[in-house]
């Protein structure tokens, strides 16, 4: 496989992007995502790449595209340990199949009639329509033909394909109109994945893919930062949520749990210490508490209480394995670049019966204020949270409930979502944007703006 860097700034996060087939880094030159680096890869005649090259880089997205898919679950494990994110992207594990990938008859008459002129073709059914092959055009691959018929070669199944995939893919975003890869087929082929069928052909807006799924952490740092002096009067959604947290841990003996000579809870998002007041009450004085937040100070302190200030979804991988009696967040994971990781990690780290405690919120959270942006969160529904758990933890508990908040204008909206850093506004947006945001905001017949919040809570033990 080949590899370039098509942008470098010493950041400390790195998007990977394995390209489909007959592709380079030229149509993906123009893509940027703050807080992370960019590098692409193309060319799987062979699937072995030398990753010293991510060696500063402390977490990495992973974003596979058509073949590329296959290709990312045959080569990321010298990397696997690093890896936040996996989204498929067009593309399945089985590459070549009638029912989950490309029918192979169409596989084989792209192989045995690859000249020239039928790889235009190719790239023509790839974007989709005539406006966008003439963007693609103008930043179109340079590849021959005799390498291409090699790496399609390499994809033709036989007894033993690669063995070794790591299976793991967080979402698999599928087109509607995909030539290449049937959407029904790669749709039959995620039923285990939490899957995302979207308008578009084979190449998809991967920009657009780039800032709805791959978190925009530092900005979000900065935005809970700057929202922690007026979070305590405002967020009531949130207060609410620890409170059923509270009536959860109470109801199945979490105060016993946490309270116990040496007993170890871990709070991920600390915050401004709506949780951690509580947790710091049940531990007393044997149990040990630690809080972890990206962006607030330590907002207890005392014996037996510690505070680091860290990114806690590469946190929790550098922990040891069965070291916490308790873990326990609140409205945080929801921006977090993989659910699955993270319960998979909380897995690792809990002893043999203890518990994981996750207050955050369900697919149609915000929902009127992503449809004014054009920007949102890519939460789960609840049953999707579970659905992605190891075998490892059981669910104890779970509820999912709805808030309904009223305001006086739509102003009244982004003002009360500003002042709990939790808007759905990337860094870039501008006053234009949020002017039409606001003038597009569903008003109700009696004059009211209003917004729903959607939270869930589970409790979940390792067995």
């Amino acid at each position: 496989m080949q590899h370039l860097f098509i942008y470098k700034e010493n950041n400390p996060r790195l998007i990977v992007i394995f390209a489909g087939w007959a592709m380079d880094n030229a149509p993906f030159m123009s893509l940027r995502r703050p807080g992370y680096d960019i590098m692409v890869v193309w060319d799987y005649r062979d699937f072995s790449i030398d990753w010293s090259c991510t060696a500063g880089y402390g977490e990495i997205c992973v974003v596979a595209w058509s073949l590329g898919v296959y290709a990312a679950a045959a080569s990321t494990a010298p990397v696997s340990a690093r890896i936040t994110l996996r989204l498929a992207v067009n593309g399945t594990l089985t590459p070549v199949d009638a029912m989950c990938g490309i029918p192979p008859a169409v596989f084989r008459g792209t192989l045995d009639g690859l000249d020239e002129r039928n790889l235009t073709k190719f790239y023509r059914r790839v974007a989709g329509s005539r406006e966008a092959y003439a963007c693609f055009a103008d930043h179109a691959p340079q590849r021959d033909i005799a390498g291409l018929k090699d790496e399609l070669e390499a994809f033709l199944p036989r007894e033993f394909f690669a063995p070794d995939l790591d299976r793991r893919f967080d979402r698999a975003i599928i087109c509607r109109d995909d030539a290449i890869f049937p959407a029904a087929n790669q749709w039959r082929a995620w039923e285990n994945t939490p899957r995302v069928m979207i308008d578009g052909a084979h190449l998809p807006d991967f920009q657009a893919i780039l800032d709805r799924y791959v978190l925009d952490k530092e900005h979000t740092g900065v935005r809970f930062a700057a929202g922690a002096g007026s979070y305590e009067d405002n967020a009531t959604v949130q207060e609410g949520l620890v409170e059923r947290m509270r009536c959860m841990m109470e109801l199945h003996g979490v105060p016993a749990h946490m309270c116990r000579r040496g007993s170890r809870t871990i709070e991920i998002g600390s915050g401004t210490g709506k949780l951690s007041r509580v947790l710091d009450g049940y531990a007393g004085r044997f149990g040990t508490l630690e809080m972890w937040d990206i962006a607030a100070d330590a907002p207890i302190e005392g014996p037996r209480r510690t505070y680091l200030k860290a990114d806690a979804e590469l946190q929790l991988m550098r922990t040891p394995s069965g070291s916490a009696d308790f873990i326990a967040s609140a409205s945080t994971v929801q921006w977090f670049n993989s659910p699955s990781r993270f319960l998979g990690e909380c897995a690792r780290i809990l002893t043999p019966g203890g518990l994981l405690l996750v207050g955050t919120y369900a697919a149609g959270n915000l929902a009127s204020v992503e449809a004014a942006t054009g920007r949102g969160l890519p939460l789960l529904e609840p049953e999707e949270w579970t659905g992605l758990a190891p075998d490892s933890l059981e669910v104890v508990d779970a509820a999912t409930y709805t808030v309904g908040m009223e305001f006086d204008s739509a102003a009244d909206v982004f003002h009360h979502l500003k002042s709990t850093g939790v808007n759905s506004l990337g860094r870039s947006t501008g006053v234009g944007v949020m002017r039409r945001a606001m003038a597009i905001f569903p008003r109700d017949l009696d004059g009211k703006y209003r917004i729903e919040y959607r939270p869930t809570v589970f409790m979940m033990r390792k067995k």
